[in-house]
Formats: structure tokens, C-alpha cells, sequence
């Protein structure tokens, strides 16, 4: 291993980077995820090797319940900036010694989820983000550093523009309907894939 600079090895993101110059082609567009149901309001999301839970639970005070699937927007969004602003820094060699990303979600109307009426949409009609650094450079810097961190997010700009949605559904019975996301029949079809 090499020069190491904020946790992340400067010769291998060198080289990571200089391979994408090359083939940009390489770069993997597509993500996939499952959400597979457990009970209740509670189920759990599957993402290549790895799973989280999710919970929309109806204790209200919050003890028992889980993170809730717009929390975990917010965290993915908290998450993307951050590591986004470490990317940034360490690729200009801005030695970072702490930093902290800190977000509140304002919900529009979530009255809308849960069947009533109303104006306004169930979803965050802002969110507030603020980031707390302390690095090797001036602040002027780290501004221009945070802008470009937030010009360039995956997540932010999923937050920041229309994306399209396109939603369908399938009725199966058994345990051993299939999604393959490699395939294209993958949404609609049963070859291939592990069983939801």
C-alpha cells in the first residue's frame, strides 16, 4: 500500500481513476435492490450481498420502531455528500480531519401516506443539509471543495431533479418466483435470479 490520505490509498484511487478515463464504458450505470416483506409494516432490503431492515411500524414514540424507509433516504443522502467531500478532498490532497454532515428532512404532507386527504405531496418538500469540517485547507477552498461535492452527488441530484418512475405489478404464487436483474425480462419474467 502506498501514500494513504484520509483512510483511502492514493495510488489505487490514481489508478481507479485513470482506468475510467480510459474506459468509461466500464462504468456500471445500473444499481439493483429487492424489498422483500416480513411482517407487519416491517421488511428488509436486499442489495447485492448485503440487507438492512426497514420499519414503518405504528409505535409512535419511535422506541421500538426502526428506521423508516424516507429516514434511510436521508441517511443516503447524508452518506452520499460525505463520502462524496472525502472523494473531493482526497483527490485534490486535502488532508481531512473530521467531518460530520448533518441533515433535517422537512415532509410535505405525510397525512397523504397514510390514506387521508390533503394538498401536498408524502414525500420531503426540503431538506437542509450542513457540513462540519475540519481540513488542510482555507475556508474559500473547502467551499469551492463542498460545491462541488454537492454539484456531483448521485443522491443529491436524484433529490434535486424529476426522476422517472416507472412501477408495475406481477401477481405470482409460491415461494419460488424469480428477479433476475441482469436480465431484461427481469421485472416480468421468472428466469434466473434468487427467489424474493
Amino acid at each position: 500500500m502506498g501514500t494513504v490520505l484520509n483512510g483511502v490509498d492514493v495510488e489505487t484511487l490514481r489508478q481507479l481513476l485513470e482506468e475510467v478515463r480510459s474506459h468509461p464504458e466500464a462504468i456500471q450505470s445500473q444499481r439493483w435492490a429487492r424489498f422483500r416483506w416480513e411482517e407487519g409494516l416491517r421488511g428488509r432490503v436486499y442489495i447485492r450481498n448485503q440487507s438492512f431492515p426497514v420499519d414503518e411500524s405504528v409505535d409512535r414514540s419511535g422506541r421500538e420502531a426502526g428506521l423508516s424507509a424516507l429516514e434511510y433516504v436521508l441517511g443516503a443522502l447524508g452518506a452520499c455528500l460525505g463520502l462524496g467531500f472525502i472523494f473531493h478532498a482526497t483527490r485534490r490532497g486535502i488532508t481531512v480531519r473530521n467531518l460530520e454532515v448533518a441533515l433535517e428532512g422537512r415532509i410535505d404532507n405525510l397525512l397523504r401516506f397514510l390514506g387521508f386527504e390533503g394538498e401536498g405531496q408524502p414525500g420531503y418538500r426540503e431538506v437542509i443539509v450542513k457540513a462540519y469540517v475540519d481540513a488542510d485547507a482555507d475556508e474559500g477552498t473547502l467551499q469551492a471543495l463542498w460545491e462541488e461535492t454537492v454539484a456531483t452527488s448521485p443522491v443529491g441530484n436524484t433529490f434535486a431533479r424529476p426522476v422517472a418512475l416507472r412501477t408495475e405489478i406481477a401477481t405470482v404464487s409460491g415461494w419460488w418466483f424469480r428477479y433476475s436483474p441482469e436480465s431484461e425480462e427481469g421485472l416480468s419474467g421468472s428466469r434466473g435470479g434468487m427467489p424474493c
